[in-house]
């Protein structure tokens, strides 16, 4: 009946039915494991909700049988059927102690296996560096066995680094992952020869199209769809739309590489389901339908871009809080027990670092008091930072602040205006084809100043901003843009980073949740480029650090709770 039951010619519906059969005996015979094989095999098959119900019934088994392997294959189970329904929380903590007990119990093999599902996870939520440390510890256990399980675990383990790679453009690693995967799929059974080659093939579209070489990835793309396709695979199927797309849109085929993209929208609006990587496609859609004048095509693949972009970011949150506070923390633990080995066995050294101390006590005093007055001194400036927040947030401040400004700039622009158009006795031709001009641009100054303003409420700043694209967008050139940023704004750059600083500012007072994030996080979330930056602009605009600037607002939540 088993035999039947793995035969892959035999329908799903059968399927279910002689494992229910099975089952029921294996029940009978109060045969745990059986019952425990008869019940995982059916999770493969049947909806999400009704799998749920299955794991659960599994746990019991589990448990009775007491068979470590067994109880690491559960949690690894589970751990990706979580992942591949997107319940990253549940499939996180799966994860996590799948790890811890695999680990504890030496089973190499399923500690393997979770290492590429928690590589996995990194991969989605764009850690790409903890990924390939992930990926790398599996592919190199793998690759030292011989039998067919490892051998698949390595390609798996070799095309999770490939499109790794792919992702952070890295030519060379990605070129050697390829070649190494070429050999390892040569080591496996011809029917799965043909099912990794599709995905090997896949990998090599993304190579071409890094080197530009479209025609070729066009080719490697198409022959990898139908296998991906019979696979079930929609999230790859997809990211190959994207790509065809991206080829004919840099060949000028617009029109075309929209059909290709639409199907990408189709497959969110039907499952309310992107990778992050598909995201780009509605930036070609926004595009497109600009250029092409369709403003309510646009509007709609904005609200798309919205929706996904609201999914992405609660997605995220709860994986990196997962990822942060559960895998990192168990690393400080490892961390703390083999320091206090290390302490234990100094001991021998008590007297020595006993009259170190002494000499260090004396540095330390005069630290601390230097460490005091700075404190206070920063504390002075959160205080005032603080106040100035809370005083821009106020709206009859804003107001008459953005009034007071507004007639400033009018009556500064007005009384120019004024000035040069006022009549002089000897005006020759030219100098009245000057004046001309020059109200030209002064009433061009007022629409950009307007654009600025839609600029800022729209918070188009926190997106990667170009003074080039800026001024296209606004129908001005560079240096006119620039002059005028120049003379109401600042520079453009300080102005830009100004802008971001400021939002991240009132974000962090007024929204606790994102204080969690790191400082990497923050960066991309509030367009710069990585954490140094952010931290160095934060520093140029408040004289305090992000870390410290958070720190001291989590302080002041907490004496605000206390009190109440």
């Amino acid at each position: 009946m088993w035999s039947i039951i793995r035969n892959d010619s035999v329908s799903k519906e059968n399927k279910l039915q002689y494992l229910e059969v099975y089952y029921r005996k294996a029940q009978i015979e109060k045969n745990g494991l059986e019952a425990y094989r008869a019940l995982e095999k059916k999770s493969y098959l049947v909806p999400f909700n009704d799998a749920v119900v299955l794991l659960q019934k599994m746990q019991p088994l589990v448990s009775e049988l007491k068979n470590d392997s067994l109880a690491g294959d559960f949690l690894n189970l589970n751990t990706v059927f979580y992942y591949e329904h997107r319940v990253f929380e549940k499939a996180l903590e799966y994860a996590i102690e799948s790890e811890s007990f695999n680990e504890k119990t030496n089973n190499l093999y399923n500690l393997n296996a979770v290492r590429i599902d928690i590589g996995n996870i990194y991969y989605h939520t764009r850690s790409y560096e903890k990924a390939l440390s992930y990926f790398t510890q599996a592919k190199e256990y793998h690759k030292t066995f011989k039998d067919e399980n490892h051998r698949r675990s390595y390609v798996i383990a070799l095309y999770s680094l490939g499109k790794t790679y792919w992702q952070l453009e890295d030519v060379q690693h990605l070129k050697e992952t390829i070649s190494e995967s070429e050999d390892a799929i040569k080591l496996l059974q011809p029917k799965h020869q043909i099912f990794e080659t599709a995905y090997l093939n896949y990998i090599k579209g993304g190579l071409a199209f890094l080197e530009s070489d479209y025609a070729s990835a066009k080719d490697y793309f198409e022959s990898a769809l139908t296998i991906i396709q019979k696979n079930g695979d929609f999230t790859n199927e997809h990211v190959i739309y994207l790509y065809l797309g991206k080829i004919v849109w840099n060949q000028n085929k617009k029109a075309t590489a929209v059909t290709y993209f639409n199907k990408v929208d189709q497959l969110f609006q039907e499952k309310k389901f992107l990778n992050y990587e598909l995201r780009e496609t509605y930036e070609y859609l926004i595009s497109y339908y600009k250029e092409t004048k369709q403003p309510q095509l646009q509007l709609q693949v904005t609200e798309s871009l919205i929706a996904l972009n609201r999914q992405f970011e609660k997605e995220q949150h709860n994986i990196t809080k997962t990822l942060h506070a559960e895998l990192d923390t168990k690393k400080l633990v490892k961390e703390r027990v083999r320091l206090h080995k290390q302490l234990k066995s100094s001991k021998k050294t008590y007297g020595f670092w006993l009259s170190i101390l002494g000499a260090g006590l004396l540095v330390l005093t005069a630290y601390s008091y230097w460490q005091d007055k700075e404190k206070k001194k920063f504390k002075t400036k959160f205080e005032g930072l603080l106040q100035k927040i809370q005083s821009e947030r106020k709206p009859e401040t804003v107001l008459q602040d953005a009034n007071k400004q507004k007639v400033n700039l009018e009556e500064e622009i007005n009384l120019k205006e004024g000035t040069e158009n006022q009549p002089e006795i000897f005006a020759t031709k030219e100098a009245s084809i000057q004046d001309n001009k020059s109200v030209a641009l002064k009433a061009t100054e007022k629409r950009l100043l307007r654009e600025l303003e839609r600029f800022e409420k729209e918070k188009v700043f926190l997106t990667t901003v170009k003074l080039d694209d800026l001024a296209k967008d606004f129908g001005t050139n560079r240096n006119t843009l620039s002059a005028l940023i120049n003379e109401h704004k600042g520079n453009f750059n300080s102005y830009i980073n100004k802008l971001r600083i400021n939002d991240l500012l009132k974000d962090l007072t007024d929204q606790p949740e994102i204080r969690k994030l790191t400082i990497t996080e923050l960066a991309e979330m509030y367009g710069f480029s990585n954490a140094k930056t952010l931290t160095n602009q934060f520093k140029a605009e408040t004289e305090l650090t992000p870390s410290y600037f958070i720190k001291e607002l989590e302080l002041r939540d907490l004496q605000e709770k206390r009190k109440k």
